[in-house]
């Protein structure tokens, strides 16, 4: 089994500035080839930290891939590094020197000292060429060791990677397998919960591994299947998803990249369903949801933000007696919003969320997290009391994912 380990390279991803999308992608393609990831750092631009990286990573793994560090600048040393540590003299590549000429205007134009230096390679290294940029990739084995070195722009370092991993499955005859990944999302049930449903189907193959990870109340299954090939994986998949729908039922709302609002949009569309949405304490967060939907425009109706009592009573119709009666966190206010911006839409559904984000505001009665959802689904009414934890943005978060989720189980309903 060939084991790789993946190196970013970037003080702005150390220090957090920036968020590193080349490791998830280069693991991805690595996994899809049958190569074992099983390490993976981040090491700011110091030629020193980087050797030291590197000396871990020959330690350890067969193929190590290096992303940044490439570029025109005096931080770009990845070459130097590479060349120090596994000492070998840097050489000018004659077609990358060719390229970056007509990069900049033809070959009787004079480059740059510091584009220059991209066309340097280790010696006996096999030049990357960047189709979309001006920094050379190159691959290099040392005795039982490859290592392939991209430059950090995504654009750039995705199209030399899928060019240089056909070569290098071809090159090493990888036979020994392909392991797939695929998330199912769910939502009103807790990590444990899923955790005791799947536990004794995740347990039973070797060929596949189950985790959770929760976020923002959503919690993701992730599926992990190894399988001698693609087209095994993927049915393997395919039946591990079946198998835990069965346990999990209407929980899972989605796969892969599909959202809550992206699950409620469809149905809507399904159903031939409108909606409107009346916001207090999300300010206008489910509507931005939803929003983010293309051709939700033909089913979503209007969003309102009524933030103060005025605009509850004003705008949406609520009973000034509610408000003095019940509070404007209360689950009558919440179904009158609702039923209220309904009205004024013309819709199928109506939203209505009230609540306290925190952190003032609260009562002994009413604290901080305390929220009212209710949805109108033509003459149907459902209000639910959360009481979320957490920060104000958090409180929202849930709130807005909550909303959408009753959205969804109410659409599935339908008949």
């Amino acid at each position: 089994m060939i084991t790789a380990e993946i190196i970013t390279i970037g003080t702005e991803i150390v220090l957090g500035q920036i968020v590193d999308t080349n490791t998830p992608y280069i693991a991805q393609n690595l996994s899809e080839k049958g190569i074992r990831v099983q390490f993976q750092t981040s090491v700011g631009d110091d030629k020193e930290l980087l050797k030291s990286a590197l000396k871990i990573a020959r330690d350890r793994a067969n193929l190590i891939i290096t992303t940044g560090g490439l570029g025109p600048t005096a931080n770009d040393m990845t070459r130097e590094a590479v060349s120090e540590f596994f000492d070998i003299p840097l050489v000018q590549d004659k077609d990358a020197f060719v390229r970056i000429q007509k990069y900049f205007g033809g070959q009787h134009r004079n480059v740059p000292d510091a584009q220059t230096k991209q066309t340097m390679i280790p010696e006996g290294a096999l030049a990357i060429h960047n189709d979309n940029g001006t920094a050379t990739g190159f691959v290099c084995r040392i005795r039982d060791i490859e290592i392939i070195c991209l430059p950090g722009v995504p654009r750039e370092m995705k199209a030399m990677l899928d060019k240089c991993l056909e070569a290098y499955a071809t090159q090493n005859k990888l036979v020994e397998g392909c392991t797939l990944t695929r998330n199912m999302h769910t939502f009103g049930i807790s990590e444990p919960e899923v955790e005791s449903q799947i536990k004794e189907y995740a347990d039973k193959e070797c060929s596949t591994k189950v985790m959770t990870l929760v976020h923002d109340g959503i919690v993701t299954i992730n599926i992990l299947a190894t399988a001698k090939t693609r087209e095994s994986a993927i049915k393997l998949l395919d039946r591990i998803e079946q198998d835990i729908r069965k346990e999990l039922g209407n929980a899972v709302f989605g796969v892969g990249d599909e959202t809550l609002e992206y699950t409620v949009a469809t149905l809507l569309k399904k159903y031939h369903k409108t909606i409107a949405v009346a916001e207090s304490c999300t300010g206008g967060l489910v509507s931005d949801k939803l929003t983010n939907i293309p051709g939700i425009s033909e089913y979503f109706m209007e969003g309102v933000v009524a933030y103060s009592n005025k605009a509850k009573i004003e705008i949406l119709g609520v009973s000034e007696e509610f408000i003095r009666k019940y509070g404007a966190v209360s689950p009558q206010v919440a179904r009158a919003m609702a039923e209220g911006v309904k009205k004024r839409a013309s819709a199928n559904i109506g939203v209505g969320i009230t609540g306290i984000a925190g952190p003032t505001g609260a009562t002994k009665e009413k604290p901080v997290g305390l929220v009212y959802i209710a949805v109108v689904v033509d003459n149907d009414v459902e209000v639910k009391e959360c009481r979320f934890k957490g920060s104000r943005i958090d409180i929202k978060t849930f709130s807005a994912n909550t909303a959408l989720n009753m959205v969804r189980l109410l659409l599935l309903q339908t008949k």
